[in-house]
């Protein structure tokens, strides 16, 4: 750490020297080019490198360049941001998260526990078991958002950025967590509009009375504006399937949907990808493969493969042998370009695909009588890879897992800059010097 910091202050001197000889414009054209880590550093240089940086064009130009130029690295790069999430029962009720955040390469050292970057959890993540239970909505161009659900007294959501150490809790949304005579459920979706230069969370709200459901009430919150409002709703009624990840790509995110029967308005079961592109802000629909539309009885997880919007559908019938196969839409938004590219083909309980990798293996999450695992699943020879990480199954949590979004997340890792200049963002350090 000593050199480190060493390093750091050599670097800086020279960048005082080169900020004294070197034309402005240059020196803008010079700091856009750096890694993040390096560009937050430069702040502390002097007050107009700072001012410079921490504008909104530098930021969205930094990130520009970095998608052109392949500095963003989320493609490229082997570096997943991974989480895992062991549940701890302390009695009947109240249970406990305890999650670890790491960033770790997507190759053989993987499952190395000694070959990791622990990341500090989100400074404004609470533990606490009476405050119910956070997701992970998502992870854009550096950023991750999460939600946080306090039972039935409030939601709320909270933008991280785990590279620069800043986090920002989103104002209360507008529609309340609690309603009277109504069970309210919440599908919601995180990502980036280019053209706008924002980052944007789509909140999707259903009223549940008497086990019907109402089209939904939809609002939307933009970093650039700071606040709520609410958004028009999908042109007609979709439901989106209970605990489903959003994905985003292609600039919209994606759940797996159903058009609700209902005889009176001549409308039949339908499975449906819907999508709401971050930038018009408006929804629309993506047919699924022909032998999917009429399956009621299967669980069907949407993902991205290889920058492709894929599906993986599979039976959760308890009497039927699980089946799992994944699809990939060749050509994104037209339904006759879905390919089956393979099955996944075990003789384990088979809970969810986490994600895919860089080699082109699957990581699944699997559970036996004793507990949950983390494996590797190569398609090609169908042969698993035990990569040491376990988490405890209790009877719940299996029912809660098979559907949700399960113990585990990896996404492709990238920086930004985003919420360096955003006031009510808290930074990790000043949360640690703040405790008692």
């Amino acid at each position: 750490m000593p050199e480190m910091e060493e390093e750091e202050e050599e670097e800086e001197e020279e960048a005082k020297v080169m900020s004294d000889f070197l034309p402005y414009e240059v020196v803008v054209e010079i700091l856009v080019r750096l890694p993040v880590k390096a560009v937050a550093r430069c702040r502390r240089v002097c007050k107009k490198w700072c001012s410079v940086i921490s504008s909104n064009s530098f930021i969205a130009t930094h990130i520009n360049r970095s998608l052109s130029t392949g500095l963003d690295n989320s493609e490229s790069s082997s570096l997943r941001l991974f989480q895992s999430i062991k549940t701890r029962i302390f009695d009947l009720v109240i249970c406990r998260q305890f999650e670890h955040i790491s960033l770790r390469s997507d190759d053989e050292s993987f499952g190395n526990n000694n070959n990791f970057i622990e990341l500090k959890s989100c400074p404004l993540f609470c533990g606490d078991p009476c405050y119910g239970h956070s997701d992970i909505v998502g992870f854009c161009k550096g950023v991750v958002c999460r939600a946080f659900d306090h039972h039935f007294h409030s939601y709320y959501y909270v933008l991280w950025n785990p590279s620069i150490h800043r986090a920002l809790r989103l104002p209360q949304p507008n529609i309340a967590r609690g309603i009277p005579d109504y069970e309210v459920k919440n599908s919601h979706g995180f990502g980036y509009d280019p053209s706008s230069n924002d980052f944007k969370v789509i909140r999707l709200v259903y009223l549940v009375r008497h086990y019907n459901e109402a089209q939904p009430l939809v609002e939307i919150y933009t970093l650039n504006s700071g606040c709520w409002r609410a958004i028009d709703p999908p042109p007609q009624s979709y439901i989106v399937k209970k605990n489903c990840l959003s994905t985003f790509v292609n600039g919209a995110s994606h759940w797996l949907a159903h058009t609700p029967p209902d005889a009176a308005a001549g409308t039949t079961f339908r499975n449906v990808i819907l999508a709401f592109d971050m930038g018009k802000e408006v929804f629309h629909e993506i047919e699924v493969p022909t032998c999917f539309v009429r399956e009621s009885h299967l669980n069907i997880t949407v993902g991205v493969r290889d920058g492709l919007i894929c599906l993986v559908p599979h039976n959760h019938k308890q009497s039927e042998k699980q089946h799992f196969s994944v699809w990939v839409m060749k050509d994104y938004g037209i339904g006759e370009s879905w390919s089956k590219l393979f099955d996944i083909d075990i003789s384990l309980t088979l809970l969810t695909v986490v994600a895919f990798r860089k080699n082109g293996e699957v990581l699944i999450y699997i559970i036996t009588e004793e507990d949950g695992e983390l494996l590797s699943y190569e398609p090609n020879t169908q042969q698993v890879t035990h990569l040491g990480f376990h988490r405890s199954s209790y009877d719940w949590d299996r029912w809660e897992t098979h559907y949700g979004a399960g113990a585990f997340f990896m996404e492709a890792y990238s920086e930004s800059l985003v919420l360096l200049n955003v006031p009510d963002a808290v930074s990790e350090r000043k949360e640690e010097r703040t405790r008692p």
